[in-house]
């Protein structure tokens, strides 16, 4: 087993409504914030987690695949076939026994652009039988127009020279499947609240970079030599 390529994908991510994504909320205050939003410890802005996308991504494209597993259908798919997208991407959920190799993805923290400032929206629970509102609760979300930074990484292993998704094969299947998890994200949101009108996203200034690995580009070459130095 042998890596043989690797695939970058770079964008922005655009926050087209309020944007939340859940953090820890260790210290409660009297009439403070019920829901934080996720934030950096050191600078206190913002961040997309990487397992946030990553999982948002699986889940979408597990839908739209037919690939849930379980008794209830609410597992994540672990199969472990030889053409299964969500599997060759991911990883088999909970299958340490597969052919599949190491998972193929690998998605950065999402660090923040622009925007980034907190907004404090009220939410409650209405009583249907007289109209008026119950257990009102303070929840963070991120502006509308905040944007960050994304950065995914798609490994190609020899063991991928047959895999077929859409029309493509090998190391561009790869890439179609994450392209289109990406696609399945925008069309639905990020983060929670999503049926409530909370996460939706758009994926501009996309860029997609093809590296070999069979030898170091130019700048690596000259860094090395002078770390040799």
């Amino acid at each position: 087993m042998k890596k043989v390529e690797h695939f970058t994908i770079q964008a922005t991510i655009e926050c087209l409504s309020g944007l939340r994504i859940g953090g820890s909320d260790n210290l409660l205050q009297i009439g403070g914030t019920d829901l934080t939003c996720i934030k950096h410890p050191v600078t206190l802005q913002p961040y997309i987690p990487g397992s946030s996308l990553k999982g948002k991504m699986r889940s979408e494209l597990e839908k739209a695949e037919g690939k849930f597993s379980g008794q209830d259908g609410n597992e994540p798919c672990d199969c472990g076939g030889e053409k299964c997208p969500i599997c060759r991407i991911f990883g088999p959920h909970k299958k340490a026994q597969h052919d599949l190799g190491p998972s193929r993805i690998i998605v950065r923290d999402a660090t923040l652009v622009s925007g980034g400032q907190i907004e404090t929206k009220t939410e409650n629970i209405i009583d249907r039988r007289v109209g008026t509102a119950l257990h009102p609760r303070k929840v963070e979300r991120v502006v509308s127009g905040s944007t960050f930074n994304l950065n995914i990484g798609v490994q190609v292993w020899d063991l991928d020279q047959n895999f077929t998704y859409q029309e493509q094969t090998g190391g561009h299947a790869l890439f179609k499947v994450v392209r289109y998890g990406m696609y399945l994200v925008e069309k639905t949101g990020l983060g929670a609240g999503v049926s409530k009108g909370y996460g939706r996203v758009a994926f501009r200034n996309v860029k997609v970079a093809r590296i070999s690995l069979d030898k170091f580009p130019d700048e690596w070459s000259e860094a090395n030599a002078t770390l040799s130095a």
